[in-house]
């Protein structure tokens, strides 16, 4: 039997004050999937810094970001978007900077730069100490 897939889409105003709205879905979804308190909390930390990125980097044409977190079997995939493809690698200035190396150092797999569906991945899987 294949693994069901769960998905959760969140959609926030490009503004600061509603971080900490997603942090808090952020940890309810990797609850769900079954992570640690400590892991928890670097998912918390890796969402704070991608949507404080896109708050600060900001559009020109959306009001809006988008956050859908994927839910297969022990993995969870958090994928970001908006309306204004025109932002394109939110990271592009900053690939040596303290956001990208924290983002790189807590999650297993990230994609900075999508030439998909969405402007930014990145996901986790649980591990068997869990």
């Amino acid at each position: 039997m294949k693994d069901k897939t769960d998905k959760i889409e969140l959609l926030l105003p490009l503004k600061a004050e509603y971080v900490s709205l997603a942090r808090l879905t952020a940890s309810g979804v990797a609850n769900r999937v079954g992570f640690d308190i400590e892991t928890i909390e670097d998912i918390k930390v890796a969402i704070s810094e991608v949507c404080s990125k896109l708050v600060s980097v900001g559009s020109n044409s959306a009001e809006n970001y988008s956050i859908k977190f994927i839910i297969q079997g022990i993995n969870l995939r958090i994928e970001f978007n908006c309306e204004d493809q025109s932002l394109g690698c939110i990271f592009k200035e900053d690939e040596e900077g303290l956001g990208v190396s924290i983002i790189n150092a807590l999650m297993d797999d990230v994609e900075f730069c999508s030439s998909g569906s969405y402007l930014f991945s990145m996901s986790i899987a649980l591990k068997g100490d869990n």
